[in-house]
């Protein structure tokens, strides 16, 4: 068989496999066990899991149609702001990706955290190599480029530490919009799913209220139910940008049987009508700005 035809092939039996067989067969029976899981179980409010160079796919999007959607409306220098970052790893990622493929970008990021000790963590900037790796893919170029060794710690590169500040911050607190002004990149990714859903909802209507008109927010680690329901009312718009990939990307540890664990997304189903809203994780805000939620 031919390469083309071979591709092809291949390409059909993914489609029987995941898409009809895998799909029809259990995403709505997941979806289904988890709606129901998630009304009655505990949810993990010290969680600080974190990793570096987490999601290689966003960071393509984020130097790629983000920084151009942003330019396009003659922003030079975005105002970045990053919530829930634990002990560093992600704003420390974004500083050392920005600085690599955008050398020109004038940047600056906020980070911040719920605790105290992972907010010193992430200004110590210093890491083991287990704690950058962590058994995961992190390319060494990656690695050589974002840290000296010094004493056989990893410490953040001076060039890189600088573009990022810590502080302490609360998604529930009333102060928070106080506290920080609207960006025009908002990361809060990972956080909004350790939260019971009231809790979440009114995150999540906190950290609209950081966003400029025309900004951009990077929401990965919701319920999925809820990330459709509160982005749509809000009028936000998701980035048709490799959403397959940075979706599925992002949940190569959760089990097969996703449906028993609160965090654990339903895979990819390309038949869902929705799909676009339901698996970005990346969404613009018109120029208009957003739709209050009540």
């Amino acid at each position: 068989m031919s390469s083309p035809l071979r591709n092809i092939a291949r390409g059909a039996y993914r489609f029987v496999k995941n898409d009809l067989l895998l799909g029809f067969a259990l995403v709505p029976y997941g979806r289904m066990r988890q709606r129901a899981l998630l009304k009655r179980t505990d949810r993990s409010n010290s969680h600080t899991y974190t990793s570096f160079y987490r999601s290689p796919l966003q960071l393509e999007a984020l130097v790629g149609p983000v920084l151009a959607h942003l330019e396009q409306r003659g922003v030079k220098s975005p105002s970045i702001l990053l919530l829930a970052g634990s002990i560093g790893a992600e704003a420390y990622t974004i500083a050392s990706e920005l600085k690599a493929r955008r050398p020109d970008l004038d940047f600056h990021i906020r980070a911040s955290d719920l605790h105290a000790h992972t907010v010193q963590r992430g200004q110590a900037a210093s890491y083991t190599l287990e704690e950058i790796t962590q058994g995961l893919y992190v390319p060494e170029e990656f690695i050589q480029r974002t840290f000296d060794v010094v004493d056989g710690r990893y410490v953040v590169k001076p060039e890189i530490r600088t573009r990022v500040s810590f502080e302490q911050a609360d998604l529930l607190s009333p102060n928070l919009t106080s506290q920080f002004p609207p960006a025009d990149i908002v990361f809060a990714q990972n956080v909004l799913f350790h939260m019971p859903a009231s809790m979440a909802r009114q995150a999540f209507a906190s950290i609209l209220k950081l966003l400029k008109p025309g900004s951009v927010l990077f929401i990965d680690g919701m319920e999925v139910d809820m990330r459709v329901e509160l982005t749509e009312a809000a009028g936000l718009v998701p980035l048709d940008y490799k959403v397959r990939e940075i979706y599925t990307y992002s949940r190569r540890h959760i089990p097969a049987f996703w449906w028993r664990y609160y965090w654990g997304n339903e895979p990819y189903f390309s038949l869902s009508s929705n799909k676009l809203a339901r698996y970005a994780t990346i969404f613009t805000v018109p120029s208009a700005g957003l739709n209050p939620l009540s």
